[in-house]
């Protein structure tokens, strides 16, 4: 960065207005796309039994959420429609099942698997965005 000479307090309040807003959307775009990454990946990573028992599987309900209100910043949650006949019962594939020491299905931790995959390329974006967002 080269150090920019400025001629008035006039000058340095639209840059900062300019930080302000151009940080409110290069933030809300970095969310975005890294939300879209994480549910591609989601997705990738979801196992699918052979035998399908719904009429869909839990990779094909995968959502991303709107923007949620009231943050200081801007947050959107990846995952599971469970208004779907079979986002509800995700759960047990990840951690697995153990009921009374009968049934037992081991888990398959597909979703830390996937954290841990998107985190790279989740991280690169967020730099390029702080990068954009401080080159004024």
């Amino acid at each position: 960065m080269t150090k920019r000479k400025y001629d008035s307090d006039a000058d340095i309040s639209r840059k900062l207005d300019m930080l302000v807003v151009r940080s409110e959307k290069k933030a809300k775009q970095a969310v975005t796309q890294a939300a879209k990454i994480y549910e591609q990946t989601l997705i990738a990573n979801t196992p699918v039994h052979k035998r399908q028992t719904h009429t869909t599987h839990a990779k094909d309900v995968t959502k991303i959420s709107n923007f949620k209100a009231g943050e200081t910043y801007p947050v959107k949650t990846v995952g599971f429609n469970s208004n779907q006949d079979n986002g509800w019962y995700i759960h047990f594939p990840d951690i697995g099942t153990e009921v009374r020491g009968t049934v037992g299905q081991p888990g398959q931790h597909f979703i830390r698997k996937t954290q841990i995959m998107s985190k790279p390329p989740i991280m690169a974006i967020y730099t390029k965005a702080v990068e954009d967002i401080f080159d004024v």
